[in-house]
């Protein structure tokens, strides 16, 4: 039985639409988690189009599937631009870079200070998974050009901790996004 499923898995169809994304989202994670499904995304030329945006001002969050349980969101880099850094508030994060490049920073928060543990770099193409066992993190665009990842968070992350650097303290922020493309919500 299990020889089966692999296989099965191994020719799930391929996610060339954001249509088809949100359908597979809400048959939920399948036999291979939310890993497998997003091994399963190759989208075709031009089914971004509409939903993505980018900004001078700082990396853009762009909801494209939302539910209490889980949310699916394109994130959009410019080149350098750098995020918080912030845990998921219990939530766990699936993640895969669709075009350029990204360096994710986890941190120890030492005496409500961040102090840098590990760095990984995730080249085009390459998938991530996050929670809070890892810490704090951020992550920054390290490609030459634009940068787009496409994230699922389970439980859906409402809050999140977040640290400011101004303050040189931690403020527990609601986890918005800059627009909601889910017709759903």
């Amino acid at each position: 039985m299990a020889y089966i499923e692999l296989n099965f898995l191994r020719l799930m169809e391929a996610i060339q639409t954001v249509d088809r994304l949100r359908y597979n989202l809400t048959l939920g994670p399948g036999y291979g988690g939310y890993s497998e499904l997003l091994k399963a995304v190759n989208f075709e030329a031009g089914a971004l189009d509409d939903f993505i945006r980018f900004s001078p001002d700082g990396y853009q969050r762009l909801r494209l599937y939302d539910t209490n349980m889980l949310e699916a969101v394109l994130t959009c880099w410019e080149p350098g631009q750098i995020g918080t850094i912030h845990d998921f508030h219990n939530s766990l994060g699936w993640f895969k870079v669709l075009k350029g490049a990204v360096g994710i920073e986890h941190f120890k928060m030492n005496k409500g200070e961040p102090k840098l543990r590990f760095d990984y770099e995730y080249p085009e193409d390459s998938q991530g998974f996050l929670n809070d066992d890892l810490g704090f993190h951020r992550f920054r665009n390290i490609s030459d050009g634009r940068t787009v990842v496409l994230h699922l968070y389970a439980d859906k992350i409402k809050h999140w901790e977040v640290y400011n650097d101004q303050l040189r303290k931690i403020e527990d922020l609601e986890a918005k996004v800059h627009v909601n493309f889910d017709q759903s919500a």
